[in-house]
């Protein structure tokens, strides 16, 4: 029964709580008790979350501006770290080239949080298939404690700030600015960054992501 319930957990990310509780209760109206509904308010917390339970996820719902994160970092780092997880995007913005992108980077599927019964249906229609293609435990999902780069690491906000940065080409002086940091302190930031993906340089980090 344990090994059941790990491979039923659909992890919501989003900042605004009105809509991961609308989600819960799409999902617990649609499925009744197949799948466990977990939520998160922000990348770092999905991060963490995943850290400690990549193996009970079976779906993750995204939200790609969060208040931590902006565009597509958010999908890119989770698709780094967990390369076999279906991620699909629910988000508020509707502009087909960040739909396009979003598929290109390998999100499962792209919806929009207007209420709209196709969307709605799409989600709940994309998690079947999850379900149906077996992802789990033992097939597919790669758990924090895996072999893709930064595995078993966990980043802060702050890092995650700066590694959306570091994506946008800025320098660290202009990664100071931005933030209101010490110059000291977006090196060590930047340095712990290049650890937990095991590159050497700010090209290698992009590269990674491109």
């Amino acid at each position: 029964m344990a090994e059941d319930q790990r491979r039923r957990t659909v992890l919501v990310v989003d900042d605004h709580e009105l809509v991961r509780l609308g989600l819960r209760q799409v999902i617990v109206q649609h499925f009744a008790d197949r799948f466990h509904v977990a939520e998160a308010p922000n990348l770092e917390q999905a991060l963490r979350w995943m850290q400690q339970r990549a193996e009970d996820v079976l779906v993750l719902l995204l939200d790609l501006n969060l208040g931590d994160t902006r565009g597509l970092t958010g999908l890119k780092l989770l698709r780094k770290l967990h390369p076999s997880l279906p991620i699909v995007v629910v988000s508020g913005t509707h502009d087909p080239r960040v739909r396009e992108e979003a598929l290109a980077h390998g999100a499962w599927g792209y919806f929009c949080k207007t209420g709209d019964a196709g969307d709605l249906k799409g989600v709940l229609a994309t998690i079947e298939s999850a379900r149906a293609a077996g992802q789990g435990p033992g097939n597919g999902a790669v758990p924090a404690s895996g072999q893709g780069p930064g595995s078993g690491i966990g980043l802060t906000g702050r890092q995650v700030q700066i590694l959306e940065l570091l994506l946008s080409g800025l320098d660290n002086q202009a990664i100071a600015a931005e933030t209101g940091l010490a110059l000291g302190s977006v090196k060590n930031c930047v340095s712990t960054i290049f650890l937990v993906f095991n590159v050497r340089s700010r090209a290698e980090l992009i590269r990674l992501f491109a």
